[in-house]
């Protein structure tokens, strides 16, 4: 589904989601490495709309979408454990270096979010081993 905006509608939490989504994704390319700074402010930028559009209440024409359906974007594969303790050790990395207190405990329930999904796949990879 094609929403066109126009210069009068602010764009919604759907659209902000979507930039969102391919900025991230634009971080991640290994080719966008030099760009990663200004792709960082961009997606900052991005998120405070989203914050604000979050608390808006749902426009008429977002209302009963559906799932959207799978636009090949992200991968949706399990991550093995070795790739799951890469992030928990960089996440933690993180808790050691910042200061804010907010960022702060929005990366630890990241963290631990990580450590449950480590737990998971250890679990289904010794299933799978019996």
């Amino acid at each position: 589904m094609d929403i066109t905006l126009t210069n009068n509608t602010p764009p919604d939490s759907w659209t902000l989601t979507d930039r969102c989504r391919l900025l991230a994704n634009a971080l991640v390319n290994p080719q966008n490495k030099g760009a990663q700074d200004r792709l960082c402010m961009m997606l900052h930028n991005q998120l405070e709309c989203l914050e604000a559009s979050l608390s808006q209440p749902i426009p008429e024409h977002r209302k009963d979408l559906g799932i959207p359906l799978d636009d090949g974007l992200f991968d949706y594969a399990e991550l093995e454990p070795d790739e799951l303790c890469d992030q928990c050790m960089a996440l933690n990395f993180t808790l050691m270096t910042l200061q804010d207190r907010k960022i702060k405990e929005i990366i630890a329930f990241i963290l631990w979010e990580r450590f449950e999904m480590l737990r998971c796949s250890l679990y289904a990879s010794t299933e799978e081993a019996a």
